[in-house]
């Protein structure tokens, strides 16, 4: 005859305990967010707006009326400033039926030349008056094809020399829902007349 076992004591577990399963961020709408994640634009046609300070009051009223004086090309196209920063600007461009190609998608040179002049503001703003100063070479990389929807153009200067200007800019499509598409981007070189003077300077 077997001796009999003793009782389990309290301090020994008759089983092996479940495992504790980890939250699901995820999952959790509740979770703190990633303090390494880079936060979402508010405006998703202007991502790269808030890398940039404000203009002088003086200096944004000024190029504010860019589009909108003189009946010069940027007007005639039916463009629109929409935000301008230090080294910074952007522009819209309402869809017109006359920007289409024969295939219905808008023309390259429509695009093209709305990235030439987005940038404009972004160099120039930077100088007293209006800086003389020209293209020298404009890359562009057409992502996809538009149809019927308004452009918004981001333009940013990447490095500013004495005379010879490095720019980036972004071009993105927008639908009638507010869908928003990155259609082209853009690499500029621009040159400055050498006896412009900065805005800073001349305070």
């Amino acid at each position: 005859m077997s001796a009999p076992q003793p009782p389990p004591s309290e301090f020994e577990p008759s089983a092996e305990p479940e495992p504790i399963a980890e939250p699901d961020p995820a999952a959790d709408p509740a979770a703190p967010a990633d303090p390494h994640a880079e936060p979402a634009p508010a405006d998703l046609t202007a991502p790269h707006a808030a890398r940039f300070g404000p203009l002088p009051e003086h200096v944004l009223e000024r190029w504010s009326k860019f589009c909108t004086h003189g009946g010069y090309f940027p007007e005639r196209m039916g463009m629109v400033v929409e935000e301008l920063r230090r080294d910074y600007s952007r522009l819209r461009l309402p869809w017109r039926p006359t920007f289409r190609q024969r295939t219905g998608v808008m023309h390259g040179g429509v695009i093209a030349a709305l990235v030439d002049t987005t940038v404009v503001p972004a160099i120039a703003a930077h100088y007293e008056g209006d800086p003389r100063m020209g293209t020298i070479n404009l890359a562009v990389q057409y992502l996809r094809p538009v149809v019927d929807r308004d452009l918004v153009a981001e333009a940013w200067v990447e490095h500013r020399g004495r005379s010879v200007v490095f720019c980036r800019a972004e071009v993105r499509s927008v639908g009638a829902g507010g869908e928003v598409d990155l259609a082209a981007t853009a690499t500029l070189v621009f040159r400055v007349s050498a006896s412009a003077v900065p805005v800073d300077a001349a305070d």
